[in-house]
């Protein structure tokens, strides 16, 4: 009954192959390949033709503006001095550890409020040229995480802030700061 079995299954097999192929014959038998009957066109790409010298300005425009910008952020810590231990038992928010952007001329300094803390808060900045400031939060709101520090200084370098309004989906965003995880 074994070999009954196989010479069953071999036929169905083979019958299934046959219909198969059959199929597929009828299926592609009309298809002509003929290179001559295909029409080569230029499509116009939405992308404008760029040369090395454009991309390099452009590049170049980017590098200044963050070179700029980056003058104008600050570093944070809650702590004047975290200690010379890497193993502090201090959290993430006991150090506030983070930066913020100097907002006016005269020393206001947007950051989070998980950053520099409530309102009265005191907190220590650093500036990008190494200066280091004292900052007291003059402003904090939990909700929004936000909070303004001023620190005592004039004629800062202030970042000039845009219109949120005028901000378009698909817009190019750099993040320039340094958040800290511990």
């Amino acid at each position: 009954m074994g070999s009954k079995r196989k010479v069953i299954i071999t036929a169905i097999l083979t019958i299934a192959v046959w219909v198969f192929v059959f199929y597929l014959y009828i299926t592609y038998k009309n298809i002509e390949v003929n290179p001559s009957n295909y029409e080569t066109t230029r499509t116009q790409s939405t992308i404008e033709t760029q040369t090395v010298e454009e991309v390099e300005e452009e590049s170049q425009k980017v590098v200044d503006v963050i070179e700029e910008t980056t003058r104008k952020v600050v570093g944070i810590s809650k702590l004047k001095n975290a200690g010379n231990s890497i193993l502090s038992k201090s959290t993430e928010s006991e150090l506030g550890l983070g930066t913020g952007m100097i907002v006016t001329e005269d020393g206001y300094i947007l950051s989070n409020e998980h950053v520099t803390g409530a309102k009265y808060s005191k907190c220590y900045i650093t500036l990008e040229n190494g200066s280091n400031y004292e900052g007291t939060v003059a402003w904090s709101d939990s909700d929004l995480d936000l909070s303004i520090t001023k620190i005592n200084a004039k004629n800062l370098e202030y970042v000039t802030l845009g219109d949120s309004s005028q901000i378009r989906v698909g817009e190019t965003v750099y993040a320039i700061g340094n958040p800290i995880r511990l």
